[in-house]
């Protein structure tokens, strides 16, 4: 009987799960919801060389277990690396790990507003701050990298942790942020582009650059 009850409630849970998380986004229910990877975290992850922690920030470096998206961390304004090197090289799926490991903050980009509103109470639960910034498609607006520029400088204090579903709303919004900040443009181009920025996405930055 507790078996098929068990079941039961599985089943139930798997359901909400689905309907949480609309059927175009890349990420499932991860780090915000029941978790549909392996959840042995002790695990370090290793290159060829033997070296635990990816140095380079590039998409590959950036991307989340499973289908959960991608996410980068940030240390302080200036500066962004690949989320492990926060964990020591653990590929974590709950966000009470991340925040064992530091992250106080997390910036969630382009989730629709159903799914955000179950991401943030299960963020702020384990007492992280959380921000959405719904960007429709993979261009953040001017008010947008404008509204994330404020929240990255309010946060200069926490490991924060910025989250998209795919590489190129990430590489975008970052290069738009960098350039927002002041570093050279083609600087800022380059890094969104090895984070996941396509020509279209750096084409439309430049026309904005042109026009400002």
């Amino acid at each position: 009987m507790i078996v098929k009850e068990n079941k039961h409630l599985l089943h139930i849970t798997t359901i909400l799960c689905l309907i949480a998380i609309p059927s175009n986004s890349v990420h499932g229910c991860g780090w915000w919801g029941d978790g549909e990877v392996n959840r042995h975290n002790d695990h370090v992850l290793t290159d060829p060389d033997g070296q635990s922690i990816p140095q380079t920030l590039t998409y590959r470096t950036s991307k989340l277990p499973g289908k959960m998206g991608y996410g980068i961390a940030v240390p302080d304004p200036g500066q962004a690396i690949p989320y492990l090197q926060a964990t020591g090289g653990r590929p974590l799926n709950r966000i009470a790990e991340l925040k064992i490991f530091g992250f106080e903050t997390v910036i969630d980009l382009g989730t629709p507003e159903k799914a955000a509103r179950l991401h943030q109470l299960e963020t702020e639960a384990v007492g992280m701050r959380y921000i959405h910034i719904l960007v429709d498609g993979v261009v953040p607006s001017r008010d947008q990298v404008n509204d994330f520029t404020q929240h990255v400088i309010n946060a200069s204090k926490d490991m924060l942790l910025v989250y998209a579903p795919n590489s190129t709303l990430l590489g975008t919004m970052w290069a738009a942020y960098r350039i927002n900040l002041g570093a050279p443009i083609e600087y800022a181009l380059k890094q969104g582009a090895t984070l996941g920025m396509g020509p279209d996405q750096e084409a439309i930055l430049r026309s904005r650059i042109a026009t400002e």
